[in-house]
């Protein structure tokens, strides 16, 4: 495991800002009408991550060191510790009251707090919370005094522990006590539920469980984080890092409470570091947090021109008072790691999805230099490293791409001379480590292979806002073409595809003596080189759900072409367009256009298709043609461009059209110099509210995850 950091605090990092949402009313990503749609995404998430069923006793050696032997006195005896837990009950209090954990005998330092009852609605998705959270003793007051609507408490939660009343809930099942080890490969650890019912219900179990594990690594600075799921008094350990899921077998407290009681004695006894907190984050000094919140303010003065209280509301987008950090960066010169450091607070996104890269955004200040920049906190797939790539997009010529100021993986620690890099070294993921061994069965009948992460930070010096802030038509037309530029320059003199067109991945930056915000095209970290057919290397789809194309979406095995970032881009200005320019449909028409256009998908096996939508409006305008907008301009623009991509006659005479991106080109670069295009015609288009979630039921068929 792990070594330590030295030379760096070993205090920890809690109660983390999480990114605003566009209203900055809440926090983006925990929004509780969309929970039992996260609860969801979690289940089918995690079947491609969960790597289980371990050995309980090879869990707790591989992840947790032995007690030191000066402290073994200070543990209080396993004998009876659980005897007083029913095997099931009827709610899950039935279970978690007679635990006992707040022993501190049994965990030294630390306290089991009941946290399913520190909510205004404790049994609603989305508002509920660990039916049990465990604390340093030192930060019990600060959760305490929190009031009920805070989820704060998340954010100093050292593990937790979930609760179902009864071994009927279990999601996962064990091979038999009487198995070889050569029979566990063909196991299946997900059991079959043939009740449709009853597997609502335990896959919400899950899906909450995964929830909560989530939003504690995206409130804490964590490499790693621990939880026990109770099924009656049968118990399991769960282990989370930013590649997935390991899973330990399940064991009744009752007949072999030795188990947990090791467990939670080693989890006391150990160092922060060994308990998934990354030390390379500490609190910034008051002094420091001063001279952020003044670089912060200065730049929004001169990107927006904003004074008083609307300065001090877009200042709140970046800071927040009492929790600005200092994030170290680490750079290797070939010779030797540079270690610099970076004052954060608020980021800009969050990791609140299992699966994917955990990113953080941040604009941070260089605190050597009082610098404003953007810190990018990712955990990286090995390969190409996306400073390399946007270094060498600058070496080549490309326009409109972000300055690279640092890069680098992050480190345990420093390197002695020659050594090697390794994982006790850099911060690596770890479950990857164990989807090879004899233990790890079969997940949904399929074989689990799960990715390798590395921790990886990213220092650019291009600072701005998301495209989804534009001012008008204007500024949204020419921010796209100068990401269309940045596009084709990559294919041409650098033979890369970017291949995640968003609107989050296209910046506005303010620039001096200019008076409209010009476009960078960021986040290249999912780019790919093309073959001499230009299509990408990378054989896996990629992308932004809603933005990529038709193609992609119904036939990713076709591979990814310059024109699939095009038509993104396409459905970029399309989406803009209908959320913030004037049109005539109604909030009630608006909102199943936008699902059924942007987000409808469905499966076939374990694959997930959609883009029905875009396939047939290439073809008839179904959907397209429904929009009447006020400004002619930005009609004239979406019907030409869509004509270009799919032309509704003589389809095949003309598709050299799109084939070839300097027609695009040529007619947008036109277009941008005859027109004088509306600079301030933003409005705000209202959606009709979602429609209710489908097949879930309330009351007392959701008690065992919330009460």
């Amino acid at each position: 495991m792990p070594g330590y950091l030295t030379g760096y605090s070993l205090a920890c990092v809690y109660d983390c800002p999480l990114a605003l949402n566009d209203h900055h009313s809440g926090v983006r990503g925990l929004e509780p009408r969309d929970a039992y749609a996260r609860i969801e995404r979690n289940v089918q998430a995690s079947l491609d991550c969960i790597v289980g069923t371990m050995p309980v006793q090879l869990f707790i050696d591989n992840f947790l060191p032995d007690v030191p032997p000066d402290r073994k006195q200070e543990i209080l005896s396993s004998r009876d510790a659980f005897s007083a837990v029913p095997s099931s009950g009827s709610t899950p209090s039935a279970i978690y009251e007679p635990l006992s954990t707040n022993n501190k005998s049994r965990s030294p330092g630390l306290v089991f707090e009941n946290t399913s009852i520190r909510s205004e609605q404790p049994h609603e998705p989305g508002l509920m919370k660990p039916h049990i959270c465990c604390f340093r003793s030192e930060n019990l007051e600060r959760v305490r005094h929190l009031p009920p609507y805070s989820r704060a408490d998340l954010g100093y939660a050292e593990l937790f522990i979930e609760v179902r009343p009864d071994i009927a809930f279990e999601y996962f099942i064990d091979p038999l006590t009487s198995s070889q080890p050569k029979e566990w490969k063909k196991h299946d650890v997900v059991v079959e539920i043939k009740d449709d019912r009853m597997r609502d219900r335990i896959e919400r179990a899950l899906g909450q469980h995964i929830a909560y594990a989530t939003e504690i690594q995206a409130r804490q600075q964590r490499l790693c984080l621990f939880s026990v799921s109770f099924c009656g008094s049968r118990a399991r350990l769960f282990r989370w890092d930013r590649s997935g899921i390991i899973v330990s077998r399940s064991f009744d407290v009752r007949e072999q409470p030795e188990l947990l009681c090791e467990f939670l004695a080693r989890y006391a006894c150990a160092s922060h570091m060994d308990r998934g907190h990354d030390q390379t984050v500490e609190m910034a000094t008051l002094a420091e947090e001063a001279v952020f919140r003044d670089v912060v303010s200065r730049h929004i003065e001169d990107q927006l021109g904003l004074t008083g209280d609307d300065l001090a509301e877009a200042v709140s987008e970046h800071y927040q008072e009492g929790h600005v950090m200092a994030v170290h960066v680490f750079v290797n010169t070939g010779t030797d790691v540079v270690v610099d450091r970076y004052l954060v607070s608020r980021p800009v996104t969050s990791p609140m999805m299992l699966g994917g890269r955990a990113t953080r955004g941040y604009w941070a200040a260089q605190a050597s230099t009082r610098r404003l920049v953007f810190l990018k906190d990712t955990w990286r797939l090995p390969g190409e490293l996306e400073g390399d790539v946007i270094a060498g997009l600058h070496t080549a010529g490309v326009r409109n791409v972000p300055l690279l100021v640092a890069h680098g993986d992050v480190y345990h620690r420093l390197p002695t001379p020659g050594e090697v890099r390794s994982r006790e070294l850099i911060h690596y993921s770890w479950t990857d480590v164990y989807d090879t061994t004899s233990w790890a069965s079969l997940v949904a009948r399929r074989r689990i292979s799960v990715n390798t992460n590395v921790h990886y930070r990213l220092v650019l010096g291009t600072v701005g806002y998301a495209l989804k802030s534009f001012k008008g038509t204007d500024e949204l037309l020419h921010a796209t073409y100068d990401a269309f530029q940045a596009m084709r320059d990559a294919l041409q003199k650098d033979s890369r595809l970017h291949r995640d067109i968003s609107v989050g991945n296209i910046l506005l930056v303010k620039e001096r003596g200019s008076e409209m915000r010009r476009g960078y095209l960021i986040d290249w970290e999912a780019s790919s080189r093309v073959d001499s057919d230009g299509r990408s290397l990378c054989a896996y789809r990629m992308g932004t759900w809603r933005f990529m194309s038709g193609k992609m979406l119904t036939e990713p095995e076709k591979g990814h072409f310059c024109q699939d970032d095009m038509e993104a881009l396409l459905y970029v200005v399309f989406h803009c367009s209908l959320l913030h320019l004037r049109h005539n449909l109604r909030p009630d028409q608006l909102r199943p256009l936008m699902h059924e256009f942007f987000d409808r998908t469905f499966s076939m096996g374990r694959q997930l298709y959609g883009g029905a939508a875009k396939r047939v409006n290439s073809a008839t305008r179904l959907f397209s043609g429904r929009v009447k907008w006020a400004d002619p301009d930005i009609q004239t623009w979406l019907d030409a461009v869509m004509d270009l991509q799919g032309p509704t006659s003589n389809p095949r005479e003309l598709a050299h059209l799109w084939a070839d991106p300097e027609h695009l080109e040529t007619f947008w670069r036109t277009f941008l110099a005859q027109r004088t295009l509306a600079r301030d015609d933003r409005v705000e288009n209202k959606l009709s509210p979602p429609d209710p979630p489908l097949n879930y039921a309330s009351g007392s068929d959701v008690s065992f995850v919330g009460s």
